[in-house]
């Protein structure tokens, strides 16, 4: 479960990075439109048919009438995977930042400077008035108490 927390601790800003990524692709979707579509639809054919060059074929607007229909699904099946990983991704972020909270106020300080502002541990150590092994001592506490809060949830440690 530590080796767990380690990497949640790790991977927090990829997360984020993700996150603002997904919310993004959220409120601007890229989509192909309908027209696009149709005219492509429209103006292929594939070479040594025998077509002559601007022939649609009749099938063609049937064609585009699915695309319509299948278009729209598409791009709701693509929002909705987004929708869901942007979720699952939120929730472990959510989670991991309130774990963190719960710890007791130096242990929360020295994880959130050395693992989310990216601190050395030396400019943490001095803005405490410890040493540096003194913070290395936090931090692996702070990762056992998290470890165990991880535990309760999927019931192993």
């Amino acid at each position: 479960m530590k080796k767990h927390v380690v990497q949640l601790l790790d991977t927090y800003h990829k997360r984020a990075r993700q996150i603002a990524v997904l919310r993004y692709e959220l409120s601007a979707p890229v989509k192909i439109t309908e027209e696009e579509m149709i005219d492509t639809l429209q103006f292929a054919h594939q070479e040594g048919t025998g077509h002559t060059e601007g022939h649609i074929s009749n099938k063609t607007p049937y064609i585009a009438l699915n695309y319509r229909e299948k278009a729209g699904l598409l791009n709701a099946e693509v929002l909705s995977e987004i929708s869901l990983e942007l979720m699952e991704l939120e929730k472990e972020q959510q989670r991991l930042e309130y774990y963190i909270s719960l710890l007791e106020p130096r242990q929360e300080q020295v994880l959130r400077r050395t693992c989310f502002e990216k601190a050395a541990q030396e400019a943490v150590a001095e803005e405490l008035g410890v040493t540096v092994r003194r913070v290395q001592d936090i931090k692996a506490q702070a990762i056992s108490e998290l470890a165990e809060m991880y535990g309760l949830i999927t019931g192993r440690k």
